[in-house]
């Protein structure tokens, strides 16, 4: 077995989901313990922890694929199968031709999964390319449109910058680095009928001239000339990211906050951000977005799929699905046409996939891909619509910095934002 399975991937993600310190800890102990087992070729003990292991994080792939593997081994076919299936939907590049799975590798289901493993790892491409940018190391997380003139917005991580590209492609500054104390900006929005951008910005240790102590911060600019409007934060001091922002039809701005799991609105009448919904079911909120009418706002867990809010009542349902693709790792979110466009970088391979929901708006019925694996990828992140258009960032820069936090040259590459006309 790969021994990255074993350590660095596990433990690259205990630094990234938000369960409380006591879980963390049992899940360590029972992952560590399943290692050992697995290392003396104790495969009871192996599968015992690795059970444990899975009940307090029935999400993990890497969990499931190991328990696919335990369970192969003390004579557990179905569970196996099962438990491969998951992983499988998840990360469909999972090594399945490894010695631990001859116990169950001639049955009908494993020749199967095989097979479906094939299929995930199709190239699907429904998306061209909209236009390039030159990259000089800015790390672009997303875009957003003024429709009135077809210009386009980015947000840039590295620089602590917003940028414009005008219709003719002219590409140029609206804000300076760091104005205005802007950290790493995640995300931008454009309330067309006030003409004003909002942004977010929270600092990361991937800006240039990294500061921890500046705070996340929601920005208000007058679209037009740059002027800054207004600046929110949090009334109490806490350690936040604000990763996605979503406008209503009323100009009420919404923030989600990925490090504390709470929506932020803003308040405009105290000049703050005051906490408007969390909820112990989240693990990791990321993209949030309105449906037409504003009554449900869809949250995006990176670790469990997409949840609604009944705004009316704020109550929290967890999506139901009629479909057997993962719905894990979603970064940006979109709503068109009672469905879901989602953005999901945390499956291998990425992709981009619209879900068709119910007419209650509480169900998953239909998984179309509109692209994965394509060849413009590197990390896909978020994008915007203009009208029934969808534009996304193909290939933010997270991947190229080194383990100081510094960019490495050889590994920036021209920004490419896809387009497709979505059904």
């Amino acid at each position: 077995m790969n021994k990255l399975l074993f350590c660095l991937v596990f433990y690259l993600f205990l630094n990234l989901i938000a369960t409380s310190k006591a879980v963390s800890q049992d899940l360590q102990h029972y992952y560590n313990s399943a290692k050992a087992a697995y290392g003396n070729k104790d495969y009871k003990e192996f599968y015992k922890n690795i059970v444990e292991a899975n009940n307090l994080h029935p999400y993990h792939q890497v969990i499931l694929y190991q328990l696919g593997i335990a369970a192969a081994h003390v004579d557990r076919s179905e569970e196996a199968l099962s438990a491969l299936r998951k992983a499988i939907y998840i990360d469909a590049s999972f090594d399945l031709n490894i010695e631990d799975f001859e116990p169950i590798r001639n049955t009908a289901e494993f020749k199967s999964l095989l097979n479906l493993q094939q299929e995930l790892q199709k190239v699907e491409i429904q998306s061209d390319t909209a236009f390039t940018i030159k990259d000089n190391g800015s790390h672009i997380e997303s875009i957003t449109i003024d429709e009135s003139n077809n210009a386009f917005y980015f947000a840039s991580i590295h620089k602590k910058k917003i940028m414009k590209r005008d219709k003719n492609g002219k590409l140029t500054d609206f804000t300076k680095s760091g104005e205005f104390g802007l950290s790493a900006v995640f995300d931008l929005q454009i309330d067309k009928e006030n003409n004003i951008l909002w942004a977010c910005a929270s600092p990361m240790p991937e800006m240039e001239g990294y500061d921890s102590t500046l705070h996340s911060a929601v920005f208000k600019f007058n679209l037009k000339n740059g002027a800054l409007l207004g600046k929110y934060k949090t009334q109490e001091t806490t350690i936040s990211v604000f990763g996605d922002l979503t406008i209503n039809n009323e100009g009420q701005v919404f923030i989600s906050d990925g490090k504390t799991n709470t929506i932020f609105i803003v308040d405009e009448a105290s000049m703050s951000l005051q906490p408007y919904f969390t909820s112990e079911e989240f693990w990791n909120i990321q993209g949030i977005t309105f449906s037409s009418d504003d009554r449900y706002l869809f949250i995006a867990d990176y670790i469990k799929g997409p949840y609604q809010l009944d705004t009316s009542n704020r109550k929290l349902i967890q999506l139901e699905i009629d479909i057997k693709d993962s719905l894990k790792g979603i970064d940006g979110l979109l709503y068109f046409n009672n469905s879901l466009i989602a953005i999901q970088n945390g499956v291998i391979p990425n992709r981009v996939t619209q879900y068709t929901l119910d007419l209650s708006l509480t169900k998953i019925q239909k998984a179309s891909i509109i692209d994965r694996k394509h060849p413009a990828f590197g990390e896909p992140t978020m994008g915007c619509l203009n009208k029934d258009q969808l534009y996304y960032v193909a290939n933010s820069s997270w991947g190229a910095y080194d383990e100081n936090f510094q960019l490495e040259t050889d590994k920036i590459h021209d920004l490419v934002i896809l387009s497709t006309l979505l059904k």
